[in-house]
């Protein structure tokens, strides 16, 4: 049954897995509001609906006197995962966007917002040269801007990654200078010029980025059991023992910024309801200044 719908492209399934969130979560969903969210026209939006009544039979009813979809009964979830996650990120694309390619018209029956992210001003030509200089595996030329230094500085770097860190982007490089890898921020790169050389040492691998480490985060210690339940399900803590834990499993060089992202350095922090199970750990992994 789902093998029809293998080979729709991107956008087809994108259309149906918003329909079937949509009927889930609010109830109803219709062709009309489809086809804002998406910008196309509804006789192309009806086409959607039938596939997706022909795969899924009998998943949506058709209410006549709203013209409108409704789940069955017996409805379940099949081309998305019906999580709250899922339709909670459908929300928040909706609040933040009006920068991505599809417009999700969600608030019209359930209102949200979000606290604002800074948005980063990021030289589209510096992100393009480290695009292209990591798929080809070349090196970079770069005027770096550390906090480390007052005046920027040139650096001989060759990327091979590029990380989110929860606010910012960058690159972890191999740096000529220092001769190891470190952690270049893309907005404090002010020129980036191609080399066409390619990393002069082959077999030195980026060994924080390939290990895998494992952090765990519990209930703040002395809450009551109560309210380290409520924190538990809020972080989607498991029980290990007789305790809740949060096992982050993450790549070494995210390690600190997870940790940092989290406040999880910060001693005395009396609105933090999580710590580190181990506090040591944050002096290990917490970023140098760069």
């Amino acid at each position: 049954m789902i093998h029809s719908i293998d080979n729709i492209c991107f956008s087809q399934r994108q259309r149906l897995t918003f329909i079937e969130s949509i009927a889930y979560w609010e109830g109803a969903v219709d062709r009309t509001r489809v086809s804002a969210a998406f910008k196309v026209s509804e006789n192309h939006v009806t086409k959607d609906f039938r596939l997706y009544k022909e795969v899924f039979p009998g998943n949506l009813q058709y209410d006549e006197s709203h013209r409108t979809y409704r789940p069955s009964r017996r409805f379940k979830p099949y081309i998305g995962r019906g999580s709250a996650e899922e339709y909670l990120s459908l929300l928040r694309s909706h609040v933040e966007q009006n920068t991505g390619n599809v417009v999700v018209p969600l608030l019209e029956s359930i209102q949200a917002d979000v606290t604002p992210q800074p948005k980063s001003i990021l030289n589209i030509a510096i992100l393009n040269a480290f695009t292209r200089a990591i798929a080809a595996g070349t090196g970079l030329n770069i005027q770096y801007q550390s906090m480390n230094s007052g005046k920027p500085r040139p650096r001989k770097i060759w990327p091979h990654a590029l990380v989110f860190g929860g606010t910012r982007w960058h690159a972890r490089a191999y740096d000529a200078e220092r001769e190891s890898w470190i952690d270049v921020v893309l907005q404090r790169v002010l020129t980036a010029k191609p080399v066409a050389d390619l990393h002069p040492l082959t077999d030195i691998h980026d060994k924080e980025w390939e290990t895998m480490v494992t952090i765990e985060v519990v209930p703040k210690r002395g809450l009551t059991s109560d309210q380290a339940n409520v924190v538990a399900q809020e972080f989607g803590m498991i029980q290990k023992g007789d305790s809740w834990v949060w096992e982050v499993k993450l790549r070494e060089c995210l390690a600190g910024y997870f940790i940092y992202l989290y406040r999880l350095d910060v001693k005395g922090d009396a609105r933090r309801r999580i710590e580190l199970k181990d506090p040591a750990i944050a002096d290990k992994y917490l970023p140098p200044v760069n």
